[in-house]
C-alpha cells in the first residue's frame, strides 16, 4: 500500500499533579464543509526537514507554549492511518501518522498562547480533568505508555465530522431522554397513587402500580457495516451529549463473533442499566485473542453504543435513538483495509457475510430513526 507519512513530535510536560495542553483550533475540508474538530492535545507537531525530531518537539513547545524545555526521555511511539476519504486535503492514498511522545521539563519562558498557529490555546489541567476534556489520540498514547488508568473521556479523531449529521442526532437524542424522563415521572406519579390507595383502601388498589418503567440511561446505538464512519460520528454525538461512549468491538469475541456480541451487550449492559443496576462488562483483548479486563459503565443519563450490531434484535429494543451510517461499499472497503492494513484484509469477505446474516433479517437499516452516509 502506497501513504503519505507524517511524523509528529510531541512532549509530554507535567508539574504538581498538572499537565500542559494545547488546544488545537480545528480544520474545515473546503470540498464538502465536512469539520475535523478543536481538541485538546500535547504541544508538539510535525517534524520539519533538515530538523531532528527531539530539535522538532523542542520547537513546538516553545511555539505553542511560550516555554523552553529540555528533553527528559522518550515515552515511546504510535501510528495511526487516515484513510484516504477522510484526508483534510484531496489525495488518492491515506496518510500514516507517526507519533513520538517526549518527556520534558520546563527550563525557562513565561506561558503564552501561540499567536497565527494551529492553537488557540494552552494551559496546565489537572490529570484527573483530562476524562472530561475532547482530546486527540496523542494524549491516550501517552498515559498507555505510562502505563496510567485509561481516559474514558471523549476522543477527537483525525477523520472529518458532519456536523449537520451530529446535530441531528443529539436532537433526537434530547427528545427521547426528555420524553423518558417525562414518562419516568408519570408512573413514579401513578405508583404513588396506587400506594395511597392501597394504603386507604388495603388490597383493592394493590392492581394500581407502576409496571415496567425503565430507570437506565437514554440509549443512542449507532449502527452500520464496517467502514462506514460509525466510530468518527459516534464520538462527535457523546462529546455534545457530555456522555460516555461505548464500542462494539469491545464485545466481539474474535472475527466471527458479530452476531454474539449483540446478546453480549444486551446481558451485560442493557439490561442491567434498564433495571437500574451497575454494569460491567468483559473487555475483548484482539492480541491476546481473549476476554482481557473488566470495564465498568459510568453512571449517566445518556450513552451511546456504536458498533456493527448495537441496535439488532435484542440490543435495538433498548435504544431511545437508532441510527443507521452508511457509505459506498468500495469507500467502507478502501476505509477499513487502509485503517486497519493486514490485520483486517483477510477477514473483510468474513465480516462482511456476518454482516449480511444479521442485517437483512433484523432489517437494521430500515428500522432505523436517523440514516446518516458517509
Amino acid at each position: 500500500m502506497e501513504f503519505d507519512t507524517r511524523v509528529g513530535c510531541y512532549a509530554w510536560i507535567e508539574r504538581d499533579g498538572h499537565v500542559l495542553v494545547a488546544h488545537w483550533s480545528g480544520y474545515t475540508r473546503q470540498r464538502d464543509a465536512r469539520h475535523i474538530r478543536p481538541c485538546w492535545t500535547l504541544p508538539g507537531g510535525g517534524l520539519e526537514p533538515h530538523e531532528s525530531c527531539e530539535q522538532a518537539a523542542v520547537r513546538e513547545v516553545a511555539e505553542e507554549s511560550g516555554y523552553a524545555v529540555r528533553l527528559t526521555g522518550l515515552l515511546g511511539t504510535g501510528t495511526s492511518v487516515v484513510p484516504t476519504a477522510d484526508r483534510a486535503n484531496e489525495s488518492e492514498r491515506p496518510m500514516l501518522l507517526v507519533q513520538l511522545v517526549y518527556t520534558a521539563e520546563i527550563t525557562s519562558g513565561q506561558l503564552m498562547v501561540e499567536q497565527d498557529g494551529s492553537t488557540d490555546d494552552i494551559r496546565w489541567v489537572p490529570l484527573e480533568e483530562l476524562a472530561g476534556l475532547p482530546c486527540a489520540g496523542v494524549i491516550d498514547l501517552a498515559l498507555e505508555l505510562q502505563q496510567r488508568d485509561r481516559r474514558d473521556g471523549p476522543v477527537v479523531d483525525d477523520a472529518p465530522v458532519d456536523e449537520d449529521a451530529v446535530d441531528r442526532i443529539v436532537a433526537a437524542a434530547r427528545a427521547a431522554h426528555a420524553t423518558a424522563q417525562d414518562s419516568h415521572a408519570t408512573a413514579q406519579e401513578s405508583h404513588a397513587t396506587a400506594q395511597d390507595l392501597h394504603a386507604t383502601r388495603g388490597s383493592a388498589g394493590h392492581g394500581l402500580t407502576a409496571h415496567g418503567a425503565q430507570t437506565g440511561p437514554t440509549i443512542i446505538a449507532i449502527d452500520g457495516p464496517s467502514g462506514s464512519g460509525k466510530t468518527t460520528l459516534a464520538e462527535a454525538v457523546a462529546t455534545d451529549l457530555a456522555c460516555p461512549l461505548l464500542h462494539m468491538d469491545d464485545f466481539y469475541p474474535g472475527w466471527d463473533g458479530l452476531a454474539a456480541a449483540v446478546d453480549l451487550v444486551t446481558d451485560q449492559v442493557l439490561e442491567p442499566l434498564a433495571r437500574g443496576e451497575r454494569a460491567t462488562y468483559r473487555v475483548w483483548d484482539w492480541i491476546q485473542g481473549d476476554w482481557g479486563r473488566t470495564a465498568v459503565v459510568p453512571a449517566t443519563d445518556l450513552l451511546v453504543i456504536e458498533g456493527c450490531g448495537s441496535s439488532v434484535g435484542r440490543a435495538g429494543e433498548y435504544a431511545a435513538v437508532r441510527v443507521w451510517v452508511d457509505a459506498d461499499e468500495h469507500v467502507r472497503h478502501q476505509r477499513g483495509i487502509e485503517r486497519d492494513g493486514d490485520t483486517f484484509a483477510p477477514h473483510w469477505d468474513r465480516w462482511a457475510a456476518q454482516e449480511c446474516a444479521l442485517f437483512g433479517p433484523d432489517r437494521t437499516a430500515e428500522r432505523a430513526d436517523l440514516t446518516v452516509r458517509t
